[in-house]
């Protein structure tokens, strides 16, 4: 992956674990960010996850490619059963992102940390497990974690994203307040159909512009399709970017 993308001179973020079952289950809790995490092989695994991230970013340091590592996708120190502990969470997180981000900069002095954990509303309705409120500033503070991460989904037509705080304008502030820059790593807006493109760019256009004129650095489109891929009632791959498509060209304008 890294050399095809310095081929093209792209940039790589390597992401090091999802929070959730998928990709590389099983989905993380608060146990997990208290001890599973440096302790416990899981099956799949042949090695513990913090030995893993030592061993990959030790092998790629130097490598120019890579833009900046991201410990977890969307972290979230939920409880088992998938309620949440708001200050065991936070300290769960803050002490895995000292620990694990901190390793990552000893190991690697070459490259940025995201520590993945976003301010906002998740899917679900509810604020991310161990980020609510004033305690995203004190997660993002972490000197493990040197760049904050926001997800813009939901919103289409207002291009700050979601209008009621916690959201993209009160992060920005609060990762500011830390003295930390933050990209919004994922924006996604459906098109359901071939005549969706123009609009869906449009939209992108006047998100970035407003987003970039607010103070973030950083702008991934959410997701990258080999084909169009329509699906009625909208599901994941309405979010597809497909060769050829307006909103590749809107990236060339910032």
């Amino acid at each position: 992956v890294l050399s095809i993308a310095a081929s093209y001179g792209d940039r790589v973020i390597p992401v090091l674990a999802n929070q959730y079952a998928y990709c590389d289950g099983p989905a993380k809790d608060l146990a997990w960010y208290q001890s599973g995490y440096k302790n416990t092989v899981y099956p799949g695994d042949a090695v513990t996850y913090r030995q893993y991230v030592a061993d990959v970013v030790a092998r790629y340091a130097d490598n120019p490619t890579v833009a900046m590592w991201q410990l977890v996708n969307e972290g979230e120190a939920v409880n088992d059963n998938g309620t949440c502990n708001e200050p065991a969470a936070l300290s769960a997180l803050l002490a895995f992102s000292n620990d694990v981000g901190g390793m990552v900069h000893g190991v690697d002095p070459n490259h940025l940390v995201s520590s993945g954990t976003l301010a906002g509303w998740s899917g679900a309705g509810i604020q991310w497990c161990g980020a609510q409120n004033a305690d995203y500033q004190t997660l993002m503070a972490s000197p493990g974690n040197d760049v904050c991460d926001f997800h813009d989904y939901g919103y289409p037509t207002d291009p700050m994203g979601n209008p009621s705080a916690p959201d993209l304008a009160s992060a920005i502030t609060m990762c500011h307040a830390d003295g930390k820059p933050i990209m919004v790593a994922e924006t996604g807006i459906y098109a359901t159909s071939a005549a969706g493109l123009a609009p869906r760019a449009a939209e992108f256009s006047a998100k970035f512009s407003a987003q970039f004129q607010a103070g973030v650095v950083g702008e991934l489109l959410w997701c990258w399709a080999n084909i169009p891929d329509y699906v009625v009632p909208a599901a994941d791959p309405d979010y597809g970017i497909a060769p050829g498509e307006p909103a590749l060209g809107v990236l060339g304008t910032f």
